[in-house]
């Protein structure tokens, strides 16, 4: 589905640029020189994915480690639900003729839902429950994800089609970049108590119990492919609209936790298949030659 929607984006952004390339359309040079912008819309992301890691050789109470001869970690996993959210861009860029070069700064934030997929030691077997345990953690661990924010610098070249209509000019482009992401209110809370038969002087539950509340980043990897319209307003200025593309490498980070059985314990998180569709309503501002 994820892979079908991307193609799918694909042969539109390519569809459209042979149609408006296609013979019979003037080749006039348009606007050449210097020219500023600023644009504000919407953005969406397809759903993405959360991995992580620890090296934790704890045995909690509530699992049946049994069959388990040693335990050298463990691994999560996490879908996220990725929300529409906004996003603000400042352009500078140079016209030749019918081809421009653009230097882009621009800001996305995503509300982000996280659903529990999985749990497994770290070589890959599953975490069993232990059924007898004297002890529980329910209703179960508490997590969630505030929102993501990409900042991102690209540079953009794009190709201006002439058409029939003097104020309307169509364009496609592509451009690649580096994106800073970051995480913020990454938040896991796992408490233990005792139901019955515990021994809580020798093994009191509370030294089992987890807890992580902190902010991830990373500076990846970005490309970018765009299609849009601007219409001249006058000499100087034009309104424009903009459909993007973004895809970005993995973001990879290391955290802490705040309360841990190891309270050194580092943990690492990947959030991976992260890609964004922007549709933006911008001016640009012709400066000269």
């Amino acid at each position: 589905m994820r892979s079908g929607l991307h193609r799918a984006g694909r042969m539109v952004l390519l569809g459209l640029g042979v149609l408006l390339g296609a013979p019979g359309m003037a080749d006039d040079a348009r606007h050449s020189g210097w020219y500023v912008g600023a644009g504000f819309g919407v953005n969406w992301m397809s759903d993405a994915d959360q991995a992580g890691y620890n090296r934790d050789m704890i045995c909690y109470p509530v699992n049946d480690c049994t069959n388990k001869d040693t335990i050298d970690g463990y691994r999560w996993f996490y879908d996220l639900d990725m929300d529409h959210g906004n996003m603000f861009e400042l352009v500078v860029g140079r016209g030749f003729g019918n081809v421009r070069l653009e230097m882009s700064a621009n800001r996305r934030e995503n509300d982000i839902d996280q659903e529990f997929a999985a749990i497994t030691y770290f070589d890959g077997t599953r975490v069993l429950e232990d059924s007898g345990s004297a002890y529980t953690n329910r209703p179960g661990p508490e997590y969630s994800i505030d929102r993501l924010r990409t900042q991102t610098l690209q540079l953009n070249a794009y190709y201006d089609f002439p058409l029939a209509h003097p104020r309307v000019t169509p364009y496609v482009g592509a451009g690649v970049g580096m994106s800073h992401v970051k995480l913020y209110g990454l938040y896991f809370r796992d408490e233990y108590s005792c139901t019955s038969g515990c021994d809580a002087a020798r093994s009191p539950p509370e030294a089992y119990n987890s807890l992580q509340d902190e902010d991830l980043s990373d500076t990846v990897f970005s490309w970018h492919l765009h299609a849009g319209a601007d219409y001249s307003l006058g000499d100087r200025l034009l309104l424009g609209l903009k459909l993007t593309y973004s895809e970005m490498d993995d973001l990879r980070d290391s955290g802490s936790y705040i309360d841990h059985p190891f309270p050194d314990e580092p943990n690492h998180t990947k959030i991976s298949d992260m890609d964004h569709w922007s549709l933006t309503l911008g001016l640009k501002y012709l400066l000269g030659g």
